[in-house]
């Protein structure tokens, strides 16, 4: 049997396996079969045998018949002598393994071995692992759509945007989607880039993003390698899977998968004062510094000068580098927090011996603003560096980041910086204290007129008080334990404040990535074939 295709996005195995199946191939209750695949567009060949035809066509007869074929084609020979070149070979082959053709002849049901159905018999799983060699693949696609989850318009989408990252980038991307995992997760994404021929360059540099969709077991995994192997930090995994995970959830995959793509894009562009070669870097201290680094100019030339002249003036005053910095886009340091700090380093911020710095990051996109205030110090190096400290600042100027307000935001935080270095201490925005100031108030005012009160009947009547709720909702039978009840204006207060919070996120000194950690990561582990990979993902 011949199946001619010009383009495909799946394993030539699992297009196979699909094609047989529709098509109602396979002879006997065996589906003894042969399968020569042609990918005219890509100049590829493949063969696959089911039943009788997958014991006597081994690995070796597979090469055997292929290496015939590339030698016509070579020769000029069209596709269809070489077709015929090797159905030619197909019948002596056949011809000599009898025996096994009566073993599988119709009527003789030949039972499936345990382990055929491990991940490890896949058509590209290598069959001696220590005689495979290393290879580079161009001609396989780089977006393998196995599960079936994607439609044509998306997977389109994705190719053009690998495309640019391979080109810009020099870094090789696919996508590969599955039914099944076998419980392998991380070990099977690196096997699959791995014995595919992916990667670019000596060190195989790339990435896979693999998508498991086998019931139950649900997740995605990111394995990188070469030297994208340090880029896919921590950091930088849960960063992408925060994103690539509400879509995951709602199974919009195609459209999940492309902004994921996007954020790829994102993290492999570095600005240009990120050093080509970060281990050969010697710290220095800058000269001529601008303490106004407008990136995607929100400020006004006047705004701009304002801010360059109280933040050098506040730098001058206490001994540190004030620096107001804006961007629309973290690249691969995964959060405002990094990229602020390295900049502060790859620029040549920070004074005196220690490299003291304090950097005002500003992030202005289409999804919203953000703002962080970032020291290179900790609060042993300088006691005014606490983390309560740098994030009530934030508090104090994100009514005017709401706003859109930015330059006024940057004046509010450089004058409560002033308080910062000279008292120590910024107290939290007043906006959040208030409420709780006036309801603790009138929560006095209204116990001391129910005590008054109660007190002039009491005393009158001599009947003891009665509330008019029932205490007892309070507590747990048998238990000292109080249950969770909350007043009214208390919990309305506390999920505004959640609300407001989770909505415009800021990062401190010291903060974390700012993602939610979930993601399962290992910064490195081999594929089964020893290449080092890091990476990670989350269940679905």
């Amino acid at each position: 049997m011949v199946c001619i295709e010009k383009e495909y996005d799946q394993t030539a195995g699992s297009f196979c396996d699909e094609f047989i199946k529709e098509k109602g191939f396979g002879y006997g209750s065996n589906k003894n079969a042969f399968v020569l695949l042609i990918g005219t567009e890509k100049d590829f060949i493949y063969v696959k045998g089911y039943g009788a035809g997958e014991k006597i066509f081994t690995k070796a007869e597979k090469e055997n018949l292929i290496a015939s074929m590339r030698e016509r084609r070579e020769k000029g020979g069209d596709w269809l002598s070489c077709i015929y070149n090797c159905l030619s070979k197909v019948l002596p082959v056949l011809n000599e393994n009898k025996e096994i053709r009566s073993e599988y002849a119709d009527g003789n049901a030949v039972e499936t071995p345990e382990n055929k159905y491990l991940y490890q018999w896949y058509e590209w799983y290598p069959e001696d692992l220590k005689s495979f060699e290393d290879f580079h693949n161009e001609r396989i696609s780089r977006v393998i759509d196995d599960a079936h989850i994607f439609s044509k318009e998306e997977i389109e989408a994705m190719k053009e945007r690998i495309k640019k990252i391979q080109d810009e980038n020099g870094f090789d991307l696919v996508v590969y989607t599955d039914t099944k995992t076998y419980g392998q997760r991380g070990l099977k994404a690196a096997d699959f880039h791995h014995f595919n021929g992916y990667g670019f360059g000596d060190d195989f540099s790339g990435t896979v993003l693999f998508i498991c969709m086998q019931e139950n077991q649900r997740y995605w995994w990111t394995a990188a390698t070469g030297k994208c192997q340090g880029i896919y930090t921590e950091k930088v995994i849960n960063a992408i899977d925060d994103n690539l995970e509400p879509f995951m959830k709602d199974g919009k995959y195609g459209e999940g998968v492309i902004g994921y793509l996007d954020d790829v894009y994102d993290l492999y562009k570095t600005p240009d004062w990120y050093p080509k070669d970060v281990d050969s870097f010697v710290p220095f201290r800058a000269q001529n510094k601008t303490y106004c680094v407008d990136q995607i100019g929100i400020f006004t030339a006047e705004q701009k000068a304002e801010i360059e002249k109280q933040a050098a003036e506040i730098s001058s005053r206490y001994g540190t580098d004030f620096v107001v910095l804006t961007m629309d886009k973290a690249y691969r340091a995964g959060n405002m927090a990094s990229y602020a700090r390295d900049f502060a380093k790859y620029k040549g911020y920070g004074a005196g011996e220690n490299g003291d710095a304090l950097i005002l990051c500003i992030k202005v996109n289409g999804k919203g603003t953000w703002a962080s205030l970032v020291s290179t110090l900790s609060q042993e190096d300088r006691a005014c560096y606490k983390d309560k400290n740098l994030t009530n600042i934030l508090g104090h100027i994100r009514p005017k980041l709401h706003r859109g307000q930015q330059y006024n935001a940057v004046i509010k935080a450089l004058s409560y910086a002033e308080k910062l270095y000279t008292k120590g201490k910024v107290w939290h925005e007043i906006h959040f204290i208030w409420p709780i100031w006036v309801s603790i108030l009138l929560a006095l005012v209204a116990a001391y007129y129910v005590y008054f009160y109660a007190y002039l009947d009491s005393s009158v009547d001599m009947k003891p008080i009665k509330d008019s709720k029932n205490p007892d909702r309070y507590y747990v039978d048998g238990s000292l334990e109080l249950k969770n009840e909350k007043e009214k204006f208390i919990k309305s207060y506390t999920e505004t404040e959640v609300f407001e919070r989770e909505r415009y996120s800021s990062h401190s000194s010291g903060s974390s990535s700012g993602s939610s950690g979930r993601s399962s990561y290992s910064s490195n582990y081999s594929s089964s074939g020893g290449r080092s990979y890091s990476g990670g993902g989350r269940s679905f």
